[in-house]
């Protein structure tokens, strides 16, 4: 039985119970109200949207034709790379040549080379079964040529190759070269580390004399392993939910890191061959295309072949259909 305090308790809870419910309720009744003008307001923009798209659907349906969206496509990469070679050539001036009697800022070349890139890969891979697949690789090449531009702009890669780690890389950079171009057949009469100017002479006994090469920080390839670590991260980050975190994962950022450096030694090793047998007025224009034309090459390798060796397995789909079985005997 309840008592007298008991008795003068029960009205307050029975306040308190019924303004909560009623709470309650306000609540669902607002967040009813919510959903419903969320669920208008999606439908009216898809209404909007089909509209839109039916009003263009003759125009997607030229341009998503095949011929129309690869000659574009690579019409705008042509200008991508038309506009990287004027910046590598004109670099330290104000402006370049674009055209016969045309200049352009030398500021603006890498902004236009990056919007051209990526309405050309978005162009490209737009409703592409064979393309499509090379998005994402794309996406980080135009990041890698943001990032790369970034470095020299803000003048980084200066504060980079004064790292004691860029000096390392440098010497072993050279001595590696020499040994190459040893196995190669090349005559390398000697490769010092000179410390006053910070590179490793190679001098060789070449068809055409007795000549010398530098191989400095900027050769060394941290320019490339910056870049190359930072898009690594990004991918990492993207990648993370289908990645085993074990030694998978540390597998593949040793095989970026070292891929990322042999493919700069490649490039070395081809500059001093073609120094070797020719000179630098052709090894020099080489020199400064063909690390970057490497490292385009070398981010979709490792996205599409490399990565994936650190992704969780997905499980086999089971084959459903059992074979049949003998239920009687021929007789």
């Amino acid at each position: 039985m309840l008592n007298k305090k008991d008795l003068e308790d029960t009205p307050e809870v029975l306040d308190s119970t019924g303004s909560k419910k009623e709470q309650k309720n306000e609540s669902d009744t607002f967040l009813h109200r919510v959903k419903e003008k969320t669920s208008t307001l999606k439908s009216k923009t898809k209404e909007k949207y089909d509209e839109f798209t039916n009003y263009i659907s003759p125009v997607t349906t030229i341009l998503k034709k095949r011929i129309l969206r690869y000659s574009i496509s690579f019409i705008l990469i042509g200008f991508v790379v038309y506009f990287y070679i004027l910046f590598e050539r004109y670099r330290h001036f104000e402006y370049a040549i674009i055209f016969v009697n045309s200049q352009i800022s030398v500021n603006l070349l890498v902004p236009l080379a990056l919007v051209f890139a990526l309405i050309a890969l978005f162009y490209l891979t737009w409703d592409d079964s064979f393309f499509r697949k090379y998005r994402s690789p794309g996406l980080y090449m135009v990041l890698l040529t943001a990032i790369f531009y970034t470095l020299i702009y803000s003048g980084i890669d200066e504060h980079l190759f004064k790292l004691s780690v860029a000096e390392w890389l440098t010497k072993l950079t050279g001595s590696a070269t020499a040994g190459l171009a040893k196995l190669f057949g090349l005559n390398v009469l000697s490769a010092n580390w000179d410390e006053g100017i910070g590179m490793t002479l190679l001098t060789f006994n070449s068809p055409n004399g007795t000549k010398s090469i530098g191989v400095d920080a900027r050769c060394s390839g941290i320019h490339s392993l910056t870049i190359f670590l930072a898009i690594f991260l990004l991918m990492l980050f993207e990648a993370r939910k289908r990645l085993k975190w074990n030694y998978r994962t540390a597998l593949v950022a040793l095989i970026g890191i070292v891929g990322t450096y042999i493919v700069n030694l490649i490039r070395v090793l081809i500059i001093v061959v073609i120094f070797y047998f020719k000179d630098w007025s052709i090894a020099g224009p080489i020199h400064d295309y063909l690390g970057y034309a490497f490292l385009i090459l070398w981010v979709p390798i490792f996205w599409l072949f490399i990565l994936p060796i650190g992704e969780k397995k997905k499980p086999k789909k089971q084959d459903e259909a059992s074979s049949p079985e003998i239920t009687e005997e021929e007789a």
